[in-house]
């Protein structure tokens, strides 16, 4: 019998092994799956920065050329008047 409540008593704790094991497996898990969401998610907002940059910076050029254009047009006329 008393190898028994031996075997009974071992068992508890061989079963939390087992879970700790699994516990931490889930957990390695978890945090691999987290870290994949964080770059996905990272490389996601790079793309829409790249994006919006480039945006923007078309849309400089094109005010850049407009006032070119203004100060073009104006210019001939304000020569004009002189004369």
């Amino acid at each position: 019998m008393s190898t028994r409540s031996s075997s009974v008593l071992d068992s508890p704790s061989r079963l939390g092994d087992a879970q700790l094991g699994t516990s931490r497996s889930t957990t390695a898990t978890r945090d691999r799956l987290i870290q994949l969401m964080k770059s996905t998610y990272q490389a996601d907002q790079q793309l829409k920065y790249l994006h919006l940059q480039a945006e923007v910076d078309s849309l400089l050029q094109q005010l850049q050329i407009l006032k070119q254009q203004r100060l073009t047009s104006v210019s001939p006329d304000a020569d004009h008047q002189e004369q």
